[in-house]
């Protein structure tokens, strides 16, 4: 089932900030008695840039992840976009994991979004930091930027969609946790038999819609879906 809602909207560029990882991969035979790459995961964090209907640039971080200091993310923006910390305009979280959202803070001067139940389980969750000005919001909540449920991994996960330069790109959060979880088109982290498969049909869904993938924990995937002229006989 093709996933993919009515794009439209200018993106000028985009760009993955952090590469994140799992603290335990279980397709790398790892096991949680003894985490690999400390406590707790990093998420992948994706910069996106377009304009405004008031004819502004945005520049958008989704997932903001903590680095070991917010230095070192400032560090991260910089040398892959040569921007600053305080070019960043709005963020965006997938879920209300904290590695997804604990980064807002390195932000203050940004306007913070979720999908509005999302902001509401992360406003309930305990936050350590004041998460009271996180903003709910459904579809498109940037010209060209939509917010679009992913149910699997949580029950109200939504990604990012947006097209550039004629391809479908998402931001999948960890709906797709890496390359691995894509291909086997399972999730981690849930237990429970209705909602894995519900991440499974996710999944499925998302190969038949985007042609770009970012996982929430990895690098970039290649998903061009079977309806692209290039897979038609």
């Amino acid at each position: 089932m093709d996933i993919y809602p009515e794009i439209v909207g200018q993106i000028t560029d985009w760009d993955i900030i952090v590469i994140g990882h799992l603290k335990v991969n279980t397709f790398f035979g790892e096991t949680y008695d003894n985490p690999q790459r400390g406590d707790p995961s990093t998420c992948t964090s994706v910069m996106v840039r377009g304009i405004t209907r008031d004819s502004r640039p945005y520049v958008l971080i989704v997932d903001p992840t903590l680095r070991i200091t917010q230095e070192d993310y400032y560090f991260d923006i910089n040398r892959r976009t040569g921007l600053r910390a305080g070019d960043v305009t709005h963020c965006f979280c997938t879920h209300h994991h904290g590695d997804h959202y604990e980064a807002l803070r390195y932000f203050p001067g940004a306007v913070w979004y979720a999908e509005t139940g999302v902001a509401d389980m992360i406003k309930n969750g305990g936050c350590a930091f004041d998460i009271s000005r996180l903003t709910g919001v459904v579809g498109e909540f940037l010209p060209g930027v939509y917010a679009v449920p992913l149910p699997g991994h949580t029950g109200n996960l939504h990604g990012v969609a947006f097209q550039h330069r004629g391809r479908r790109i998402l931001v999948a959060g960890d709906a797709v946790m890496t390359k691995y979880h894509f291909d086997a088109g399972v999730t981690d982290f849930q237990n429970d038999p209705i909602m894995t498969a519900k991440a499974a049909q996710t999944i499925q869904d998302i190969k038949e819609s985007y042609d770009i993938v970012v996982p929430g924990h990895d690098n970039m995937v290649i998903a061009t879906p079977p309806h692209h002229p290039e897979h038609r006989a």
